[in-house]
């Protein structure tokens, strides 16, 4: 998945009124202590009129430079806050300090116990690396695949002066079975994978720095995220799954047209459906639901729709229904 470029904040900090967010801030202060202060100014039998004009005059230039300043500073402020949680967003899509269910999960194949003893050590100190297991046969690199489905397989090549690692690896590529695989090898790559095979990755051997092995794990994992990340937008917007129709009565179809919202005679992906309940959810009421203001500027009412909140319910309860089949 690709990360979330900062340049976009910047566009959106250009085009937001800071002037209303400040008016914004301002009223908020239920006590109004600046007005409480000119009060007490005002009631204070101690100040002369000529000393009350002075104090007025302090305090509104003081008010005026506050809040210049705070306006001035708003967009830094706005978009440092921004920038820290899109940072720690990144961090999460690079595979970073990230969960357990994010960790990269990886089998170690290498007939040599002591080079998968050295991998598997040194891959122990990154918490975003989980070793589901070492294999050092083909038999028990199958198994392990088969079994515990890595996402990645750090393996060699050659075993017993034979490419029977390779064997292995062309036959997960021509089966198009889901696992990558990271070649660790003292061969150079032109000179074994050919015929159009393709591997995550490949790092030729002797390496001084078993760090080359984190910093590719990480870049395919990224790889990984990525194309299912497509996998799935292609699927949400382009894969017809359901004809909303057939669950519909057309009672109901009357109903949501006077909301203005038609259901059209066609098979739906879920991002068009989705957009459907939306529309629909924009007229849900609930007195107990405590809204900000922006949610109630999305919200509609039912009147001069000639629905009842009870056909609303009704309808609502159905489409949420289809919802399920998702």
């Amino acid at each position: 998945m690709e990360k979330i470029k900062f340049d976009l904040i910047d566009e959106i900090c250009e085009k937001q009124d800071f002037d209303e967010l400040l008016l914004k801030i301002l009223t908020s202060d239920k006590k109004n202590r600046i007005n409480k202060i000119l009060q007490d100014i005002d009631k204070n039998e101690n100040f002369d009129d000529e000393l009350k004009k002075k104090l007025y005059k302090e305090i509104f230039n003081y008010v005026e430079d506050a809040n210049n300043l705070l306006k001035d500073n708003l967009k830094d402020v706005f978009a440092i806050a921004v920038k820290t949680t899109i940072t720690k967003i990144n961090n999460e899509i690079i595979g970073g300090n990230i969960g357990m269910s994010r960790k990269i999960k990886v089998v170690i194949a290498d007939d040599n116990i002591h080079i998968c003893k050295f991998i598997k050590d040194y891959l122990k100190k990154h918490e975003d690396v989980e070793i589901l297991g070492v294999a050092n046969t083909d038999e028990d690199e199958i198994k392990k695949i088969e079994e515990l489905k890595p996402e990645i397989v750090i393996t060699d090549l050659m075993r017993n002066h034979k490419y029977t690692g390779l064997d292995i690896i062309k036959d997960y590529f021509n089966k198009k079975r889901k696992v990558e695989f990271l070649v660790i090898s003292a061969d150079f790559e032109k000179d074994v994978i050919t015929d159009g095979l393709e591997v995550a990755g490949y790092i030729k051997k002797p390496f001084n720095d078993y760090e080359i092995i984190y910093k590719e794990l990480k870049r395919i994992k990224r790889e990984i995220n990525d194309k299912e990340y497509k996998e799935w937008d292609e699927k949400y917007h382009n894969l017809e799954l359901i004809d909303v129709r057939k669950h519909l009565s057309s009672k109901d179809i009357k109903i949501l047209k006077k909301l203005g919202i038609i259901v059209k005679n066609k098979i739906y992906t879920e991002y068009e459906f989705e957009c459907l309940t939306m529309e629909l959810l924009a007229y849900y009421d609930d007195p107990e639901m405590d809204l900000s203001e922006e949610e109630k500027e999305f919200q509609k009412s039912l009147d001069g729709t000639n629905v009842t909140r009870e056909e609303y319910n009704e309808v609502l309860n159905k489409v949420q229904k289809i919802n399920e089949n998702f």
